[in-house]
């Protein structure tokens, strides 16, 4: 087969025209639309991974706000945790005061009134054989002591000074010139003049002089006016050692107090 050169410029031509023509019309819109096409999926790609940075970026201030949180919380839960020993801690601790200051108080108040019960036993001990001894010698009491009494008494009005004897007569004066002798048992009349004698020679005769039994007294004898007192009797005697018992008793009493406060401490 003879090939015609003139048919095969021609087609070349054809299709060198054809080419232009679609590269003229064709071409430059379809590379044109690839282009803008590319370039959109570029910027879709960009927009994706703007996206995707701030997604991450999203995530990690979340994961970090999370941590920040949980981070808070634990502090929250660890300062609530200690701030609940501590309040358990002073609680306890204002418990067991209370409790051993209700103790003290306790044992303080069982102290005291043991220590008011034994001191009330005491006295009232210390009363008895004060009363048992006032009875005993009442009981005792004879002519002559009785009459050792009555000169122990007569002695004791001898014995006084001036300024004892002029204060007595000075408040015999206010009691309107009246002055009681007073005994534990019946004077006789001699004895009564004795001592009516005495107390003359000691305030002068213008006094008038009573006497009269006085049961109070224990084996005693006493001259008294309004202010002013003389006299000799057992009962003295015992007061004085009724008060040192007494007061033997109470420091005792104090002593035990003492030592129990130290033990409790």
């Amino acid at each position: 087969m003879l090939i015609d050169s003139f048919t095969v410029i021609a087609q070349i031509i054809n299709f060198l025209i054809l080419i232009y023509l679609l590269k003229r019309f064709l071409f430059n819109r379809i590379i044109k639309i690839m282009d803008d096409r590319e370039m959109q999926i570029t910027d879709q790609m960009k927009d994706a991974e703007t996206a995707k940075e701030e997604a991450q970026k999203e995530l990690e201030e979340q994961r970090r706000i999370r941590e920040e949180l949980q981070e808070k919380w634990n502090e929250m839960l660890a300062q609530a945790k200690k701030d609940a020993r501590k309040k358990r801690d002073e609680l306890v601790k204002d418990a067991r005061s209370k409790i051993d200051e209700e103790q003290k108080n306790w044992k303080e108040a069982i102290l005291k009134q043991q220590t008011a019960f034994l001191r009330d036993l005491r006295h009232l001990s210390c009363e008895q054989v004060c009363q048992i001894s006032r009875k005993v010698l009442s009981d005792l009491a004879g002519e002559k002591l009785e009459n050792q009494l009555i000169e122990n008494f007569l002695v004791q009005l001898g014995k006084l000074s001036k300024k004892e004897k002029d204060d007595f007569v000075r408040f015999i004066g206010k009691d309107e010139q009246k002055l009681w002798v007073n005994s534990s048992f019946r004077l006789t009349k001699e004895k009564e003049s004795e001592i009516r004698k005495t107390l003359e020679d000691v305030i002068g005769d213008k006094v008038e002089i009573n006497f009269k039994v006085s049961p109070d007294l224990i084996c005693g004898i006493e001259t008294r006016t309004e202010g002013k007192k003389i006299s000799w009797n057992i009962e003295n005697y015992l007061d004085g050692l009724e008060e040192q018992l007494k007061k033997a008793f109470t420091e005792i009493s104090f002593q035990e107090l003492d030592v129990e406060k130290k033990k409790t401490e």
